[in-house]
């Protein structure tokens, strides 16, 4: 049992490193944001609590409650370490699902109002849709950041075609966009084939 623990600890510090990284490299936004989009789309106000990132505290705190409570104990007690290793992985993962849970409610980290946002572009990374929320990923002062997102016209059309937008407005921490060229995303518009050339 004592492998299964260490297994448990040098899986979840490594995801804790590769997360460092991704931080120190620029890229922990859209890391993040991925592990989380399919849970949290449609409000991004829940508690995520299957996500990677609440797994890598899972798998740290029940490695190390494991290895330590075995070392300590001389392999004995197996049940007991296994029960307190559990539970306090359990609440590691809970920790984490609600203190982040609570930062993407509260938007911390910018301003839910914040202009610096406005004029930039964006890519669609989860499908805009007129009664629901997807994401864009936006590069502000040399990072990306993926931002929730909603249409700027309520009524606009098409929008879960979109695939690059503006940010035109920022309101409690969702970016309200619109197509960067409305002639090339409106499927209302007719196309206009180029000119062969001669």
């Amino acid at each position: 049992m004592t492998a299964f623990y260490w297994f448990a600890l040098i899986v979840g510090a490594g995801m804790y490193l590769f997360s460092l990284a991704a931080d120190f490299t620029g890229h922990a936004d859209v890391g993040d944001a991925h592990a989380d989009a399919d849970a949290d789309h449609g409000d991004g106000h829940g508690y995520n609590i299957l996500s990677i990132r609440n797994a890598t505290y899972f798998l740290f705190a029940f490695g190390v409650t494991g290895v330590l409570l075995s070392f300590l104990w001389g392999g004995e007690r197996g049940l007991l370490t296994a029960v307190l290793s559990t539970l306090l992985g359990v609440a590691g993962g809970a920790i984490s699902a609600v203190a982040f849970g609570w930062v993407r409610r509260t938007e911390s980290g910018y301003l839910p109002d914040d202009r610096g946002w406005v004029g930039l572009p964006g890519r669609v990374t989860l499908p805009l849709s007129v009664d629901g929320t997807g994401k864009i990923l936006v590069t502000r002062q040399g990072r990306e950041h993926e931002l929730l997102a909603q249409p700027f016209d309520p009524d606009a059309a098409g929008a879960e075609n979109w695939s690059t937008v503006m940010v035109i407005e920022m309101r409690q921490g969702i970016a309200l966009v619109q197509p960067n060229d409305p002639a090339l995303e409106s499927p209302d518009v007719p196309r206009i084939a180029p000119t062969p050339e001669s």
